[in-house]
């Protein structure tokens, strides 16, 4: 028998990798929650101060049917990883379109989350310089 190769040893290393395991697996679930992954994020854009950001969009029809969803969409916002805050609504037109339009008042990102009534969310991250 080498060293090593007995039970003793592989066993002596089984609580070093459990103490090792933990704390990155907090790592891991920590960068996981702090960083959003890019499809949760939506859509990166650039723009300067001052500058106004349009969205337009139209809504999907329900299954089966060939109209659109019509009724109240929503728009809310935050900065950076802060709290949302409605900003504004509308409502559709009768062929399901919509349109906002922001003008971002500071410096940062601003993730935008856009909701129409077929429930299809849309975000987009503001990166404003």
């Amino acid at each position: 028998m080498q060293m090593g190769d007995g039970p003793a040893s592989r066993m002596g290393g089984e609580p070093m990798r459990r103490r090792l395991l933990v704390p990155v697996a907090l790592a891991v679930l920590a960068l996981s929650v702090a960083v959003p992954s890019f499809g949760e994020a939506g859509k990166g854009y650039s723009m300067k101060l001052g500058s106004t950001f349009t969205i337009t969009g139209r809504t999907g029809s329900a299954a089966g049917t060939q109209t659109r969803a019509v009724g109240k969409v929503v728009l809310a916002v935050r900065w950076g990883a802060g709290p949302w805050r409605l900003l504004t609504t509308t409502s559709t037109d009768s062929a399901g379109n919509y349109r906002f339009t922001i003008r971002p008042h500071r410096l940062g990102d601003l993730t935008v989350r856009i909701t129409p009534p077929d429930h299809h969310a849309r975000r987009y991250v503001l990166h404003v310089s």
